[in-house]
């Protein structure tokens, strides 16, 4: 790697790592809460995969120079968070999480695919491994997804209005920062959002025409830009919590 492009791989990675533990981080406040036994396990098991891949990702920042993983968890501000806003929003109901993973793991789906041409050797060997475990995330969401819009006619109202209110969030999630250049410089155009928006609709859009769900029209760029550093009052409360146990004793090794 030639150290010009250092801060092009930053710029990648930090966005990815942060998705990636903040869902998993939301998704573990269910613990307990789920639909079933069964689904306590399975959703736990998604979850925990989430932070391993978010680990995988601050461990490679670390080798380009940023801080360890343990710091950039339990380190940052808010305004260092570089998550789109709608990850970090309190789910609600079971349908709410249940949309907003479907509609994450398609389009970390299509990240991770273009994501494993990556030049960066270290980088594509890891997303080989992640896309492996992702697939089962992906066909686990898009089930539930389907059991909600075919079940009861209460499951379907819910499906419904948890879309209505995720849908002005999600144009966050295919924004990169003040600039894409980066991608260019890495060789990854094919990650540019307007190519990641197009697909993830494409996918979406048939999917939700073949559960007769209504299409909510194009997505918008949201009021808060997370890949800015730009959050809601919601990832506040979700630090707290999250650095509770750290800020009690700050000079420990947890």
């Amino acid at each position: 790697m030639e150290s010009q492009d250092v801060p092009h791989w930053i710029a990648l990675l930090q966005p990815i790592a942060d998705d990636e533990w903040i869902i998993a981080h939301r998704g573990s406040e269910w613990l307990g809460l789920a639909p079933d036994l069964e689904e306590d396990l399975a959703f736990s098991s998604i979850n925990q995969d989430k932070m391993g891949h978010a680990q995988y990702y601050y461990a490679l920042l670390e080798e380009l120079g940023e801080k360890t993983p343990e710091d950039m968890v339990y380190g940052r501000s808010k305004e260092q968070w570089r998550h789109a806003v709608v990850l970090e929003t309190a789910h609600g109901d079971w349908a709410r999480l249940v949309a907003l993973r479907y509609f994450y793991e398609v389009f970390d789906a299509l990240r991770l695919e273009r994501l494993s041409t990556a030049s960066w050797q270290p980088l594509q060997d890891g997303v080989r491994k992640i896309r492996r475990e992702e697939a089962y995330h992906l066909q686990h969401f898009t089930t539930w997804f389907e059991m909600l819009a075919t079940g009861t006619e209460e499951s379907r109202h819910r499906l419904r209005e948890a879309i209505a209110d995720l849908w002005p969030l999600l144009g966050g999630l295919f924004l990169w920062g003040p600039s894409e250049h980066f991608l260019t410089a890495i060789g990854l155009d094919s990650l540019r959002g307007s190519e990641l928006q197009r697909s993830w609709e494409t996918h979406v859009a048939e999917k939700m025409r073949s559960m007769d769900l209504p299409w909510p029209g194009a997505l918008s760029s949201p009021v808060l830009d997370g890949r800015l550093g730009e959050h809601s009052p919601d990832m506040h409360d979700l630090l707290q919590v999250m650095t509770e146990v750290r800020r009690s004793e700050p000079a420990a090794h947890w």
